[in-house]
């Protein structure tokens, strides 16, 4: 080979530079899709027209396995991927565990000690296979303990816990609390607040990191999507949004969401099908590499171009 084949055949772009980018939609459950226990049927229809596009589906949560699949029960609803637990679990749409963090032996036990006196309060601890509500002096309602059995923490032996979430009665509390889980746990533990919970979650776990972290799995070498550009968009209400909207190329807040939420997004949306509605309509006609995010003034209005970097 002469050194102008060489340079020929080095300089050729791999088929992963030709095609175009992989679309990923990371949407937040409750509160985003989920409204009085069930999936808003628009935006089920919604999604299920994103997927067969041709892009990505993703469930970003702090629900756990079971608490997705019963969040999703009946609506139809289809994925290609879940980010769970604040970020500590990736699954893929068969249910096989891509990653996960778990926490360390004993935790449970030390934070049930120190937070209990906490009134009112109701401790949870989440599992690979099954929930539990190991302290409670809220009183829970029907729906909660469909979602976890009571028990107690000799019920989590050989079992391994992934979070330990918080229903606070004072949710102005949240803050305080939060910081003495950092100050006696830093190293382990950490903490999301969601509406009246508080997930505390392997330190380091967010939706940010767990969508970062599954970016990369799929593009990296032997990755379902080697080599490609994924254009990630992010959809949620609550602050445990925010790392997940950081992360994104195009983030979008529900409307009605936290003032501190939207501020670290781009747009609001009034729904999950609106946002979908205008990207695959705007993905047809090819105008959306031209729409624009702001006016001129820098204003954050809608519909804008979803596509575009900020």
């Amino acid at each position: 080979m002469t050194p102008a084949d060489h340079h020929a055949t080095t300089s050729q772009p791999k088929e992963a530079d030709t095609l175009p980018p992989v679309r990923l939609l990371s949407t937040d459950l409750d509160g985003t899709i989920i409204f009085d226990g069930r999936v808003r049927p628009e935006d089920a229809e919604a999604m299920r027209r994103w997927r067969e596009a041709g892009h990505l589906l993703v469930m970003n949560t702090g629900r756990s396995r079971s608490a997705l699949a019963s969040a999703l029960e009946g609506s139809g609803v289809g994925y290609d991927y879940a980010v769970l637990y604040t970020g500590a679990v990736l699954l893929d749409q068969a249910g096989t565990v891509l990653r996960a963090r778990t926490l360390p032996d004993g935790v449970v036990d030390e934070v049930l000690e120190a937070l209990s006196t906490e009134d009112p309060i109701t401790i949870f601890a989440t599992t690979m296979d099954g929930d539990l509500q190991i302290h409670d002096t809220i009183g829970s309602g029907s729906e909660l303990l469909t979602l976890f059995t009571k028990g107690t923490t000799a019920d989590l032996a050989g079992r391994a816990v992934v979070g330990i979430p918080l229903r606070l009665g004072r949710p102005q509390e949240g803050e305080r609390i939060l910081a003495t889980v950092r100050q006696r746990w830093g190293q382990v533990l950490d903490g999301a607040r969601n509406q009246d919970f508080l997930d505390l979650v392997p330190a380091g776990a967010t939706k940010g990191t767990g969508l970062t972290g599954l970016v990369e799995l799929l593009t990296a070498p032997g990755g379902a999507y080697e080599g490609r550009e994924i254009l990630t968009y992010t959809v949620g209400d609550s602050w445990n949004d925010i790392p997940m909207h950081e992360a994104a190329d195009c983030a979008v807040a529900m409307g009605g969401a936290p003032d501190e939420v939207v501020a670290a997004c781009d747009v609001t949306t009034p729904s999950v099908a609106a946002l979908v509605d205008w990207v695959l309509t705007h993905e047809e006609d090819g105008s959306a590499a031209h729409a624009r995010w702001r006016t001129d003034s820098g204003e954050n209005t809608w519909p804008l171009d979803l596509g575009a970097r900020r």
